[in-house]
């Protein structure tokens, strides 16, 4: 079955703030996979911090896959989202397909650049600086953290050509390189990269998100002309966070569009087609009052992107962009308009401290109520191997 002709429900285990609490392991994450697979979920997703999110730990979400895909069977393996610019985009290209072929094809790289100033990413940057080395002609972190969507598609091009060609050679802005090739570990076809793009910015300038606040765009989803045009170029879709439906509908046509002027339309002869998978990440939180859900999902929202300080709550009206919660109906019932809408892969991030309890609870009461066949307009894409 093609990755576009289903509906993928996928959890996070959250390899970055733990799984049951603080306090977790490898074991723990792999053995949470393994029961989602069991609960019914289709695809579970991991986090990057490749330094920490503030100061807790991840584990490589790449590895952490590797694991899972050892332990399991049919369930999707899924980053969301992974940052390929603070690392080699040869090492990663050769880590993934070891992990697809590992997986026998369930992985999908959800994939982006990374948030604002004043952020983990922007540590990240400058520790990707320090490790290139003392060449005084080679970028700092602020300068690789200021130029990161120009580096982000360089190294989305460098990973689809060694995924899809069997030896290359590199002349772009950032990474050089002699002819190359993934020799054996070559896929048999493209994994699929979903270019994460797309923020809300709250109508007030506290708490999460408060390092992108504008006051000319407040209130407002952003999503700028440079990453549409990654996704177009380099990506197999597109991951979004915050859009309504109408809001996906307009970005997305704006996405093929591009598409289509880039000459990767039907027919067009590219190596791997126009974008055709496209995604949903909500913090989630099923309860039959929907005010304790809603709380749920600020307080996690506040822990996982708000102010070092911790001091400010999540804005209401982000909250109410980034929030599946309430009752398992109510849920589902918003998913499904979401997938009469061409979205057929979500991504819940559990927005509570029992992370298995609300896992067993979303599968027991929102699952059932999903439904599995996507409109005829979202079909499409590669099989799944």
């Amino acid at each position: 079955m093609a990755f576009g002709d289903e509906i993928i429900i996928g959890t996070s285990i959250n390899n970055t703030m733990g799984i049951t609490g603080k306090g977790y392991d490898l074991l723990q994450l792999v053995n949470a996979a393994v029961e989602a697979e069991t609960m019914g979920f289709d695809a579970v997703w991991v986090h990057d911090a490749l330094t920490g999110r503030r100061t807790t730990a991840a584990y490589c979400p790449i590895h952490a896959l590797t694991a899972v895909a050892m332990r399991t069977k049919h369930i999707k393996l899924c980053t969301g989202i992974l940052i390929p610019q603070i690392r080699n985009p040869i090492h990663t290209a050769q880590q993934w397909a070891t992990l697809w072929e590992a997986s026998e094809g369930r992985a999908i790289m959800g994939a982006g650049t990374g948030a604002g100033k004043n952020t983990i990413y922007k540590r990240q940057f400058d520790a990707l600086a320090a490790v290139r080395g003392a060449n005084k002609s080679a970028l700092d972190g602020g300068q690789l953290f200021e130029h990161r969507t120009a580096l982000f598609a360089e190294c989305l091009d460098v990973m689809n050509r060694l995924w899809t060609e069997d030896k290359f050679a590199y002349d772009g802005q950032f990474y050089k390189f002699g002819e190359m090739t993934l020799g054996i570990a070559r896929p048999q076809q493209k994994p699929p990269i979903l270019v994460a793009g797309g923020i809300y910015v709250p109508a007030e300038g506290v708490g999460a998100h408060h390092y992108t606040w504008n006051r000319d765009v407040a209130g407002t989803l952003m999503m700028g002309p440079r990453i549409r045009r990654v996704a177009a170029l380099q990506g197999d879709g597109w991951l979004a966070v915050h859009p309504t439906p109408d809001e996906i509908d307009d970005i997305w046509a704006d996405i093929q569009d591009i598409a289509l002027d880039l000459g990767k339309g039907p027919g067009s002869g590219s190596a791997y087609g126009s974008p055709y998978l496209k995604g949903m990440n909500w913090f989630a939180n099923c309860d039959d009052d929907p005010d304790v859900a809603w709380r749920g999902v600020q307080s996690q929202l506040t822990d996982f992107h708000g102010p070092p300080e911790g001091r400010d709550k999540c804005q209401p009206d982000l909250v109410d962009r980034w929030q599946l919660s309430g009752s398992g109906k109510a849920m589902a019932d918003k998913i499904n308009t979401y997938i009469e809408h061409g979205v057929t892969i979500f991504q819940l991030v559990i927005a509570s401290s029992n992370q298995m309890g609300m896992m067993r609870k979303i599968a027991e009461e929102v699952l059932p109520h999903i439904n599995r066949e996507p409109p005829t307009g979202a079909r499409g894409g590669i099989a799944a191997a």
